[in-house]
C-alpha cells in the first residue's frame, strides 16, 4: 500500500497516524504492566520511549495516575 493511500484511509477513518501510535502504546503499556516479569524501565524501552521518565509522563497523561 502506498503512503498516500494509507494517509487517505486514516483521514477517512478520522484518525491520524500519531493517534494510532499513542493508542497502541497505551494498550501495550497496560499489557506490559500486567506482566509482573516486565520492569518499568523495560516497558518504557519496549514502547519506544527514550527514557522511563518520558513513559511515566505519557502514562500520567493517559490515565491520570502513575504507572507504578
Amino acid at each position: 500500500m502506498s503512503t498516500r493511500t494509507l494517509q487517505r484511509r486514516f483521514t477517512d477513518a478520522g484518525i491520524t497516524f500519531q493517534q494510532l501510535v499513542e493508542e497502541t502504546r497505551r494498550e501495550l503499556a497496560h499489557h506490559y504492566l500486567r506482566q509482573s516479569t516486565v520492569e518499568l524501565n523495560e516497558t518504557a524501552y519496549l514502547l519506544g520511549y527514550e527514557d522511563a521518565n518520558s513513559f511515566f509522563r505519557a502514562f500520567h497523561l493517559w490515565e491520570g495516575t502513575t504507572a507504578r
